[in-house]
């Protein structure tokens, strides 16, 4: 009995976490001039995550929702979908009519995806460690010594594997609020993240980000859109031209400022 009961708490756990990170969205309309596309994104500050109000929000999601009222759609925060990255990446792939955000355009990627873009201009992703735990990375062959918190399926954890670090060394998850309580809590040594989004989430969770530093920075890309390959070319170019439009205004610039 005392088994069963341990195996449906951990059922309900699971779903609870999945849970967490889906959301229902609302299709927006076939006549829309973006109506034919499904928006998918995850929760990744500060370029898309949800805020205190439980309103969808961040760098890209108010550049593409600018990009989209210059076109004349009506793409609003319910109109796109939240789900784990692994699974919108996977439909992204798979769906013809996905466009996923925000995602580094990277050489291994290029060819899987038509790309809208950049949204903005990359910044670096790094391992954060507790300062207490005096870490101190001379090369990646020093990465293989401790226990790093990744997003399931994310390029950091790939790039962490193709450095060399085993996979048992390598803690996944889909909820990087999951991965700072681990860091905080020791679980982990080192958090694969990018420090603004990781500062917010930090301080989210009562954590002071003064207890953590940098030991490490990864090369970084511009963030895009990535659009399924079966996407007509007519509107990749119309998405493209309302994103670039947009880019030349003053409210593009204030986002920037906000964010960055």
């Amino acid at each position: 009995m005392m088994c069963m009961q341990k195996v449906w708490m951990l059922f309900l756990t699971l779903m609870l976490t999945v849970l967490s990170f889906a959301s229902v969205s609302e299709p927006l309309p076939e006549s829309d001039p973006w109506g034919q596309l499904i928006f998918v994104t995850e929760k990744y500050p500060p370029h898309n995550y949800v805020d205190d109000q439980g309103q969808l929000t961040g760098l890209s999601v108010e550049v593409i929702l600018g990009a989209a009222k210059l076109a004349g759609s009506q793409l609003a925060p319910e109109h796109i979908e939240i789900l784990p990255w692994a699974r919108g990446y996977k439909m992204a792939l798979n769906h013809k009519d996905t466009v996923l955000f925000t995602t580094s355009r990277k050489p291994e990627r290029e060819a899987l995806f038509q790309w809208i873009g950049p949204i903005s201009k990359g910044s670096p992703s790094v391992l954060l460690a507790r300062k207490t735990s005096e870490i101190s990375i001379g090369s990646s062959s020093d990465l293989l010594n401790y226990r790093i918190g990744v997003i399931r399926g994310d390029s950091l954890q790939k790039r962490l594997e193709d450095l060399g670090v085993p996979s048992k060394m390598l803690v996944k998850s889909h909820s990087p609020e999951e991965l700072a309580k681990l860091l905080n809590r020791r679980e982990i040594d080192l958090w694969a993240h990018n420090p603004a989004g990781a500062e917010k989430i930090l301080r989210q969770y009562g954590i002071s980000p003064d207890k953590f530093e940098s030991v490490y920075q990864f090369k970084f890309n511009d963030n895009y859109i990535a659009a399924n390959k079966h996407i007509s070319q007519e509107v990749i170019t119309r998405v493209q031209k309302a994103l670039d439009k947009f880019k030349a205004t003053k409210e593009y610039q204030s986002i920037l400022t906000k964010y960055q």
